[in-house]
């Protein structure tokens, strides 16, 4: 997994990774299934329903039909196994430090993010529908101090209530340890 990827630092653990939700990977598979199954269905349809002249005509080109229903197949499973690379390889880990966001953008493109929990300024979540309600599902998007192009926003995040408040606490945790670390006095002493 990307764990053993992430360097860590001497005194840094992981809390916890997540990945999108299961029904969001559910519902591109459902739809990929819908998409392979309506050509076949509209087909059948089209033959059974129509007069016998038209339905000789489309037998005729059976093996076009073939062909050509094979190579969309192929199409949409290409297609689905995008999609769960991208649902595998998407990966929020949250460690006592740091917030490392992995967005996979297609096969061959990554963007790896990561802000220190101290920088954190604020945490939105976003729960929206009823479906995401109940199966409890949402968005967080990440704000940090300063400026910063990365994206610190996931889609789909499970319990992302849970999920904040843990953020939350480390980043409070980090900043508390931080306060109580002896200080040096500007005479050296």
């Amino acid at each position: 997994m990307l764990t053993e990827k992430i360097q860590l630092e001497a005194d840094e653990t992981i809390l916890i990774q997540v990945r999108k939700h299961w029904f969001i990977l559910c519902m591109q598979v459902f739809s990929f299934f819908i998409a392979a199954i309506a050509p076949a269905f509209l087909l059948f349809t089209l033959i059974a329903f129509t007069d016998s002249e038209i339905a000789t005509t489309l037998l005729s080109y059976r093996p076009y039909l073939i062909f050509v229903y094979t190579v969309w197949l192929i199409l949409l499973w290409m297609s689905l196994f995008r999609a769960w690379t991208d649902y595998y390889l998407d990966v929020w880990t949250v460690t006592n430090r740091r917030l490392i966001a992995v967005d996979q953008k297609g096969l061959f493109r990554r963007n790896v993010a990561s802000f220190r929990l101290e920088r954190l300024q604020d945490m939105n979540m976003e729960i929206n529908g009823i479906i995401a309600t109940f199966l409890d599902y949402g968005t967080l998007e990440a704000q940090t101090a300063g400026h910063s192009d990365e994206d610190f926003r996931a889609y789909g995040l499970p319990k992302p209530r849970e999920l904040k408040s843990l953020i939350l606490k480390a980043a409070d945790d980090l900043i508390d340890e931080y306060r109580d670390r002896p200080r040096l006095s500007n005479d050296g002493v």
